[in-house]
């Protein structure tokens, strides 16, 4: 058995109809009322980003508390229950019953300790390719074990397959200091987790809806030494992983 987790704000009815139009299985879903970050008072917002901020060096901002918080939600909700594998959505992802038919397919094909990325990559600008190996060509989208080198060019937490090991490793993040729910190549290299990628789901071009993207353009970005290493690193791995047979998963626009 396996279950869907739908995270989703309670005043959000709008997309929750629309999902119920493009899948079939809708009722099936697991609904995970959201957290709305932005309704904290400011003693549980400071509760919450001061030992994130002690672990992590960085500032949450009240919508990206309010989604890892709602993803924990879902991964309590999903090591309660009997399901080997669960699929975690925002409520913005695009696709059909076809497309969550094939994440499991390819779950099964993943070791315990990984996570299925499956896609939602659309939109997203940057200068980075991702790299990986092909392991399935037998879905419409073949199954990729992502370079750990590119755990850091994969983004958005919108839909994802966790197994039981891999929820319980991600939970145990969360609860000593919240995270990002979407920085995989800190929470993945925690536990030495595997990255698996199938491009099945599609995300919005348009995000001026998003709360959490308008916060990172507030808070802007500005590279320092650490962020020039990473990208020295990234270049140098990449290159050297192609000559090791790893393929192209996809470059960013």
């Amino acid at each position: 058995m396996n279950e869907i987790y739908l995270i989703s704000l309670a005043k959000d009815t709008k997309r929750r109809e629309l999902l119920q139009q493009k899948f079939s299985s809708y009722d099936s879903f697991k609904l995970i009322d959201a957290v709305d970050g932005r309704e904290l008072n400011a003693r549980e917002y400071y509760k919450i980003i001061s030992p994130s901020f002690k672990a992590y060096g960085k500032v949450l901002s009240p919508a990206e508390i309010g989604c890892s918080l709602s993803h924990v939600k879902a991964y309590e909700a999903f090591l309660a229950s009997e399901a080997k594998f669960a699929l975690i959505f925002e409520d913005d992802v695009i696709g059909d019953n076809q497309a969550i038919k094939e994440a499991f397919l390819a779950a099964s094909k993943m070791p315990e300790n990984s996570v299925l990325i499956c896609g939602m990559q659309d939109g997203l600008e940057g200068r980075f390719s991702a790299f990986g190996k092909k392991v399935d060509t037998s879905l419409s989208k073949p199954l990729w074990q992502v370079s750990k080198h590119s755990f850091s060019s994969i983004y958005r937490a919108g839909a994802y397959v966790l197994t039981k090991k891999s929820a319980k490793n991600l939970l145990e993040i969360h609860k000593n200091a919240l995270c990002t729910t979407d920085i995989w190549d800190y929470l993945l290299g925690v536990n030495d987790m595997q990255m698996y990628f199938c491009d099945l789901f599609s995300h919005p071009t348009d995000l001026s809806g998003s709360n959490i993207e308008g916060e990172r353009l507030e808070r802007g970005y500005s590279a320092n030494l650490k962020a020039y290493i990473k990208t020295f690193k990234f270049i140098l791995f990449s290159r050297l992983e192609k000559l090791q047979g790893y393929e192209r998963i996809f470059k960013r626009g």
